[in-house]
């Protein structure tokens, strides 16, 4: 909590400065809400023999059901206006995403089921958006951001020695991705609508994270998940 408390006051500090360094009635403040769907992938960390796999070694594994949705994602930007097409992008957002309960299989053709896993942090973007000439009222855009996704993950028990149950509870562990997300949409420049917009933006990550329940030396996943978002944004 202390952590996000100080990601939240620098980026509150980035943009009340920014906002009083431009007033040219071309920067923009913009806040949404998304929600998505996409897959969890490639997993992979130290974990003792299975069957088809002995030894402790680096196992992979994979999720029956891989899908890895976004609960909610809700964030606030501000595009710094460059020339008349080109904008720079800067995005903080909070994130929850989840997995569902499901079985995997290890590298070796061990079975074994899986309980869903939360993970909850911020979603931090930065990038060139390019915007295409305004057609009928409405300016559409594409973008590319370097991203990163920084929080926890839940349910991680390993639940050994009849304590707890695996994969219920347990301490929660640091999760760090890396990544990019392209993304398009569009919004309103006049009417009742006005500023008022819609996105699509595919979330591509690569995450290095702590332990979870039995990988207990931390583990390797991707994350790719195509999110919906609806935005309201402010010129000054």
């Amino acid at each position: 909590m202390k952590f996000f408390k100080i990601i939240l006051k620098i980026l509150i500090i980035f943009f009340t400065y920014h906002l009083s360094l431009y007033a040219e009635n071309k920067d923009e403040l913009s806040v949404g809400i998304g929600i998505g769907t996409g897959i969890m992938e490639n997993v992979k960390g130290m974990h003792t023999a299975v069957d088809g796999n002995p030894g402790t070694n680096v196992k992979g594994l994979v999720l029956d059901d891989d899908s890895l949705n976004t609960i909610y994602s809700i964030n606030i930007d501000y595009n710094k206006y460059l020339n008349d097409n080109l904008y720079l992008n800067s995005g903080i957002a909070f994130a929850r995403h989840y997995t569902t309960e499901t079985n995997i299989t290890f590298d070796g053709g061990s079975n074994s089921s899986f309980p869903n896993i939360h993970f909850r942090g911020l979603a931090l973007d930065f990038g060139p958006s390019y915007r295409f000439d305004k057609t009928s009222n409405i300016t559409s855009y594409i973008g590319l951001n370097a991203s990163s996704f920084l929080g926890f993950q839940s349910d991680t028990n390993y639940g050994t020695d009849g304590e707890g149950v695996y994969g219920h509870g347990g301490p929660e562990t640091f999760v760090k991705c890396f990544g990019i997300t392209p993304n398009l949409g569009f919004y309103i420049n006049s009417g009742l609508f006005r500023g008022y917009g819609f996105s699509v933006e595919n979330l591509i990550l690569g995450c290095d994270n702590d332990h979870m329940r039995s990988m207990t030396e931390g583990y390797k996943a991707d994350f790719n998940i195509i999110q919906y978002r609806f935005d309201y944004r402010i010129t000054f």
